[in-house]
């Protein structure tokens, strides 16, 4: 196990803690809301970004840990296509990471690099009562968390070369 390996397994444990953090927020809504007729104009939004700093560095945790799901009903039958089937998942992993590297950094680059006529920074808004920057800020965790992904699926190709 490398050290990029242990990274991504430590950091998906960590944000594994965003799910718990999203129960703690929506109790605290529903209280609010229901309880006291006042309810909050951030918790949607905090939840949101909880969500997704799971579910996005979720694909290099499991990467890292290898419990991606498989169909392994040929491979299990015939032991000389699981060489076959690992190097086409890695090379097809690697080539629509990288696009979405690409793609994510586009976005995120828009979304963050935006100025207002005056010349102050004005990233991107939700639009929402709170109007945070967190859309700008969705899409540049996006692009961390393809890179990580994208980091190990490379690296496990090169390992996979190594005699």
């Amino acid at each position: 196990m490398t050290l990029l390996d242990r990274f991504a397994l430590w950091f998906g444990r960590m944000t594994a803690w965003c799910f718990a953090a999203i129960i703690l927020v929506m109790v605290y809504e529903v209280t609010a809301r229901y309880g006291f007729n006042a309810p909050t104009t951030w918790a949607h939004e905090a939840s949101v970004l909880l969500a997704s700093f799971g579910f996005v560095f979720g694909g290099a945790f499991c990467m890292a840990e290898g419990t991606h799901m498989r169909i392994s009903y040929l491979v299990d039958k015939h032991a000389g296509l699981a060489r076959i089937s690992d190097a086409l998942s890695l090379t097809a992993g690697a080539v629509y990471l990288a696009g979405l590297c690409y793609a994510a950094w586009r976005m995120a680059e828009k979304a963050l690099w935006r100025f207002s006529i005056s010349g102050a920074w004005d990233p991107e808004r939700s639009g929402s009562t709170l109007n945070s920057p967190l859309p700008a800020y969705l899409k540049a965790l996006l692009f961390v968390g393809c890179l990580l992904f994208l980091s190990l699926v490379l690296q496990r190709m090169i390992l996979r070369r190594k005699p």
